[in-house]
């Protein structure tokens, strides 16, 4: 169990723990509005291509478009479609629409770039097969990079603009005949925070409606009211009886933060589920993109009665504005063939409590912390199970994190596993990575997880801890009984 305490925004996108994950999205371009990069002409059957001159009547010079130079229509748009357009569409929460030609021909350089870098489609660990492949990756091949490089070098030409255009793939639909559906509050219109950017993080307590018997979330689907503006959701599992580090119950805490803004519904609450909540688990993820998610046939998520759930709103409003109802379905059973545990550990947080004063050292590049424990000791339920099936890993750090590395070791033969490399962490683009092929271990095999932050920012040692100024190297599991 964690307590969380909110940290502050400190760069425009944000956390998103889940399974099924956000759309890539594409960064502003450095051109300027108006400017182009290429004349075209249109030949005498409509096809469109640059002109061939090497000087216009202007003294301009343009560049021909060789002949296997990929389009927009035919060769770009199709990925556009299948990895950005989640975001990146008329009146989705993107900024822009990569759907419109003049706008990518407009960001072409950028889109190289970025997509190059492996920036854009947002998503933060390795996904090539050297360490494992992931569920719902938004990562695009090797081909398909190399693709908007030659485009933007052609200088970004259309092509036949009556072809047909590519949809974005149809998301999953919630199965279950029992769908209990939740809501954020009606009509809570989003105001950015005080960090400076067009950011707001708003806690809303909602009730699953759990009350005599434990039950069990198999699925669940997020339907945004406000699309424009809203960025991604988690929501939290909090047990109200529960004792808070502060003091007091997670209820009355709570109900203290949401006192703390009489005139709005919920709580601020940047990071987690509010300071000082201590919170069991996130069985809900979201993000634009994300259809319903399903969880593996015959595992489910276990709700005991009066447990509740935070639903964490992170709005954005770079691109629109307006107020939001958003709906959460849950897809609820009375019992499931294997109980899923999802759950939460952090050794180096544990340091604040253990008395060995461990601190990040100022003016670092890389300063590296690695812990290790055996997958049992996540939970106390998975110590009586004889294999344990892996089915994803969240990692978490804060603002400082440059990379986390996730290495299995197996406690029969000595040998190791990756489990999960993340090579570019970035705190506004954070998910949980549901692997393609579960991994099946003992219930003694270890988790290594290695942390690397970058501390040349700071003048005075970063403590671990839940607040802004703080860090940590949390990993979290999704893991069911292996049948």
């Amino acid at each position: 169990m964690i307590a969380a305490v909110p940290i502050r925004r400190l760069c425009p996108l944000a956390v998103v723990l889940l399974p099924s994950l956000a759309g890539g999205c594409a960064p502003e371009s450095d051109a300027t509005p108006g400017e182009t990069t290429e004349a075209s002409t249109t030949d005498a059957s409509g096809a469109t291509s640059a002109d061939a001159s090497s000087g216009g009547a202007d003294g301009s010079t343009t560049v021909a478009v060789p002949d296997d130079a990929p389009t927009y229509y035919a060769d770009v748009l199709p990925v556009i479609a299948a990895q950005c357009q989640a975001c990146h569409a008329e009146g989705g929460i993107g900024s822009f629409d990569l759907g419109d030609y003049e706008t990518a021909k407009l960001l072409a350089p950028s889109l190289a770039a970025q997509v190059a870098s492996r920036t854009m489609p947002p998503f933060v660990a390795s996904n090539d097969g050297s360490c494992n492949t992931f569920a719902d990756a938004r990562w695009l091949s090797d081909d398909e990079i190399d693709l908007f490089a030659r485009w933007a070098d052609a200088g970004a030409p259309e092509g036949d603009a009556s072809l047909p255009r590519p949809q974005p793939p149809i998301p999953e639909v919630l199965a279950g005949e029992d769908i209990v559906t939740l809501s954020s509050p009606e009509g809570y219109a989003p105001v950015a925070d005080d960090s400076g950017g067009a950011d707001d993080y708003q806690c809303f307590l909602v009730d699953p409606g759990v009350v005599d018997a434990a039950r069990y979330l198999v699925g669940y689907e997020v339907v945004p009211g406000n699309p424009a503006v809203t960025h991604h959701l988690i929501g939290f599992l909090v047990d109200p009886e529960a004792t808070t580090p502060l003091g007091g119950t997670n209820a009355s805490l709570m109900a203290s933060l949401d006192a703390g803004s009489p005139d709005v519904p919920g709580w601020d609450c940047y990071g987690a589920a509010g300071n000082g909540v201590l919170v069991q688990g996130t069985p809900v993820t979201w993000a634009p993109g994300g259809g319903a998610f399903n969880f593996p046939t015959g595992t489910g998520i276990r709700i005991d009665p009066g447990f509740k759930l935070v639903l964490q709103m992170h709005y954005n409003l770079a691109a629109g504005d307006g107020a939001d109802t958003t709906a959460v379905r849950l897809s609820m059973v009375d019992a499931v063939d294997r109980e899923a545990v999802n759950a939460l550990d952090d050794r180096f947080l544990a340091t604040l409590f253990n008395g060995t004063n461990i601190t990040l050292p100022p003016g670092e590049d890389s300063y590296v912390w690695k812990w290790q424990a055996p997958i049992r000791e996540w939970d106390s339920r998975i110590a009586g199970w004889e294999q344990v099936e892996l089915l994803g890993l969240l990692p978490h750090m804060h603002t400082l994190g440059r990379r986390m590395q996730v290495t299995i070791h197996r406690a029969a033969d000595d040998t190791e596993q990756c489990g999960l490399y993340v090579d570019r962490w970035d705190f506004d683009w954070q998910q949980a990575f549901m692997y393609e092929t579960p991994i099946v271990l003992s219930p003694s095999d270890q988790l290594e997880v290695v942390c690397d932050w970058d501390t040349s920012s700071k003048d005075t040692p970063t403590s671990p801890g839940l607040g802004t100024s703080n860090e940590m190297c949390l990993l979290g599991i999704y893991a069911a009984q292996a049948q």
